[in-house]
């Protein structure tokens, strides 16, 4: 298989895999809580990958990146999952991270955002308003905002990792960064640490921690090799459109037509962030 389609394969692979997700996270909340599952993705999943690539890239920065993308960004999509009606919301909601990315990058990172990308930020916004406006109850509405606090937040770590550790090992920093976390997601254990241990849900916990965030990853460090950055991150941008169809493989709940509507034009908006800045 050419370099090409070999990156294809890895990025469809790891769309359909990290789409799977979010309906998972859901069925699972009945065994596993929120802060449960991110930690079994941090020390399961980082123990996966090095298993695999047996060596790590430690250090104090390495550190920060892992409290910021994984026991952060992780906890806040789980716990979003299960505040929205419709798990593929919350997917959408991770996914304005571009947006935030592109406001962030001219401080943070010096760099010039094109007319482009702002206009992909005006469209992501604009959906995420169209989505907000579904319904007005309190629990949708919390859900919402932290969907979207997730996206900030995996925003911050894209910015921290781009301006500090973007020239080291990247599968190196990813796995200390992955197990680094654990200790800092069980200071969360005031916040429910919950594992009911059962066939069911000892498959799905294995599922998230070995196959999304351990095989996720290697299948991503592939399709960014193959493709290039740009190329693979704009292909990112399907994840939700993969957990839309998931949600409705699993759960048999399909978007309204309004949060259909918000949803597309916050994808689209990510994805002329993505590519804005190479065209």
């Amino acid at each position: 298989m050419s370099g090409s389609y070999r990156g294809y394969a890895a990025v469809t692979a790891t769309v359909l895999i990290w789409g799977s997700a979010y309906p998972l996270i859901y069925i699972a909340e009945r065994f596993i809580s929120p802060v449960a599952l991110t930690a079994l993705r941090a020390a399961i999943g980082g123990a996966f990958l090095a298993a695999v690539y047996r060596r790590l890239q430690a250090g104090w920065r390495e550190l920060i990146g892992g409290v910021i993308n994984i026991a952060g960004m992780v906890s806040l999509l789980n716990l979003a999952v299960i505040m929205v009606p419709n798990p593929s919301i919350a997917a959408v909601l991770i996914y304005t991270q571009p947006l935030f990315t592109a406001l962030m990058t001219p401080f943070a990172l010096g760099r010039r955002v094109t007319g482009l990308q702002y206009a992909g930020v005006a469209v992501g916004v604009a959906g995420v308003v169209v989505m907000a406006l579904e319904g007005v109850k309190p629990s949708y509405l919390t859900g919402i905002a932290i969907g979207l606090a997730g996206g900030l937040v995996w925003a911050t770590g894209t910015v921290y990792y781009e301006r500090y550790l973007a020239r080291g090992d990247v599968p190196g920093e990813t796995t200390f960064m992955t197990l680094s976390a654990t200790p800092f997601v069980l200071a969360l254990w005031p916040l429910g640490m919950r594992f009911i241990v059962t066939p069911f849900s000892v498959a799905i916990g294995l599922y998230m921690a070995v196959v999304v965030q351990g095989l996720g990853w290697l299948l991503w460090f592939i399709a960014v090799t193959e493709l290039g950055g740009v190329r693979a991150g704009a292909l990112s941008m399907l994840t939700p459109v993969a957990a839309v169809a998931f949600t409705l493989l699993l759960l048999h709940r399909p978007l309204t037509a309004s949060q259909s509507l918000g949803a597309a034009l916050a994808i689209l908006g990510s994805g002329l962030v993505q590519v804005g800045g190479v065209i």
